[in-house]
């Protein structure tokens, strides 16, 4: 075989690679998607979470940047290490990190137990708008639980319960019992 003939099979065996090949898939997109003020927030709570990895109050503000960013997934890899913390706003994060992902009984689960940490907290750490806001949340998913409804298969039958949840409720209603006699028994007699 002659040089120029083995030049010209190089030459067409890499046209053919070139022109064969499927393109590349992979598209890089960042993780994090916001304005960048924001974007800087959450860095700066990402290093101090790094620096303090054991500070409650710092995984808890960048639990819910996460969540504001449409990411519970990180929010409940942030707040994981302090499942067993008794803190009410520990599990109150982790329940709307669950309830963003669809996951009613785990929300639910996490929310009474929210609901037990503010019993063993006490008033004073856990006042009655802790235990409204744990209430908003393990509501509309208790709903879920009870009617059976997956939210996955069926989102229209769920949008339906979370409503009828939602639009019913009042602040007062949202109160476990226990909150609920102490609020009456604090209440000035007439």
């Amino acid at each position: 075989m002659s040089w120029p003939r083995l030049v010209d099979l190089i030459a067409v065996a890499a046209v053919a690679v070139v022109v064969l090949l499927p393109s590349g898939s992979l598209v890089a997109k960042p993780a994090l998607v916001g304005d960048k003020i924001e974007l800087d927030r959450v860095a700066a709570l990402e290093d101090a979470r790094f620096t303090d990895p054991t500070n409650v109050d710092k995984a808890l503000a960048l639990a819910d940047a996460y969540l504001r960013a449409d990411h519970p997934d990180w929010s409940l890899a942030t707040t994981s290490s302090f499942a067993g913390v008794v803190d009410h706003r520990v599990q109150l994060a982790r329940a709307t990190a669950f309830a963003e992902r669809l996951q009613a009984k785990e929300s639910v689960a996490a929310a009474a137990q929210a609901t037990a940490d503010c019993d063993r907290e006490g008033p004073t750490k856990c006042d009655t708008a802790a235990r409204v806001r744990i209430g908003v949340v393990a509501a509309p998913m208790q709903a879920l639980v009870n009617a059976g409804i997956d939210p996955l298969r069926d989102p229209k039958a769920a949008r339906a319960a979370v409503a009828g949840v939602l639009h019913a409720t009042r602040g007062g209603d949202l109160l476990k019992d226990k909150a609920r006699e102490d609020k009456k028994s604090k209440a000035p007699k007439k």
